[in-house]
């Protein structure tokens, strides 16, 4: 658990008696436990919940202060809706988690369902499937904590004459209390014009765009290792540059020369996980 203080589990951990990491909370997006549990070799499963400290189990907002988005959620995989069959499900590591959306998720190996340890001599048959609540982006295999397989919609392939540009931030300054990262800034837009932009996954009411024009976007935004963004439609978005400023970083992009495999910039702006991208984005995800 990361709260204000967080847990240490590379020191104290014992994966019988707490067999799960919680990686979302009101504090924020914490990947970095499960990454410490799998560096110290623990088997370990996922949850996401609230602990937003107003009672409001599965329906808590960000604050002012320290909780800086809205409440995980936590699916469980039981047999039975009965306080046995979910604390059962819960040892076993049948569950996993969300940032708040309730996406429907199946995930087996060999027939086995996520949680299971199992050993075998032969080929693995790794089989998923996923609904969400909105087009599916990507999904991604991991070994670990490296990523070893990713598939996505097909207009990823194709997209290289969109004008459609997708900026995104994230990460935390620290792992501790004081980890939210202010990115106050601007996106200006040299050799096109801007003519739609769009917030998403920002948090708080008083964080998102604060004014445009057709070639410059105000914004306020704070993250604690969660992700904030913005999605621009240009008049054309085969010449030009984005800038983007804030406090962390600032970074030009050329717009042409995000296609193909380079379709997409990313940059490491220190901290915890803290990262930029901008990338060309399809200009419509269905089917997905």
């Amino acid at each position: 658990h990361v709260g204000g203080r967080y847990a240490d589990i590379r020191r104290y951990f014992d994966q019988e008696l707490g067999p799960l990491v919680e990686v979302v909370s009101c504090w924020g997006v914490f990947e970095w436990l499960l990454w410490d549990a799998f560096d110290m070799g623990y088997i370990v499963g996922i949850m996401c919940n609230s602990d937003g400290h107003k009672g409001r189990p599965g329906a808590e907002g960000p604050g002012a202060g320290e909780f800086g988005i809205a409440n995980g959620l936590t699916c469980v995989l039981a047999d039975s809706l009965t306080r046995d069959a979910v604390f059962d499900a819960l040892k076993n590591r049948h569950c996993y988690g969300t940032t708040g959306p309730r996406i429907d998720l199946g995930f087996t190996v060999n027939n086995q369902p996520m949680g299971s340890v199992l050993e075998t001599d032969g080929p693995l048959h790794i089989a998923a499937n996923v609904r969400g609540t909105a087009p599916i982006e990507s999904l991604t295999l991991y070994q670990g904590k490296e990523p070893i397989q990713q598939t996505q919609p097909a207009p990823f392939a194709n997209c290289d004459n969109s004008r459609h540009i997708r900026i995104r931030w994230s990460g935390s300054r620290i792992r501790g209390r004081g980890r939210r990262v202010t990115w106050d800034g601007t996106i200006r837009v040299e050799g096109a014009t801007i003519l739609d932009a769009t917030e998403f996954q920002f948090d708080a009411a008083t964080d998102g765009i604060t004014s445009h024009s057709a070639q410059e976007i105000h914004f306020k935004s704070s993250t604690t290792g969660d992700t904030d963004g913005i999605d621009l439609v240009l008049d054309q978005a085969s010449s030009g540059t984005i800038t983007f400023t804030a406090p962390v970083i600032t970074q030009t992009v050329d717009l042409a020369a995000l296609v193909g495999e380079n379709r997409q910039v990313q940059v490491n702006c220190g901290g915890i996980d803290m990262t930029l991208v901008i990338e060309r984005y399809p200009a419509a995800l269905t089917d997905c």
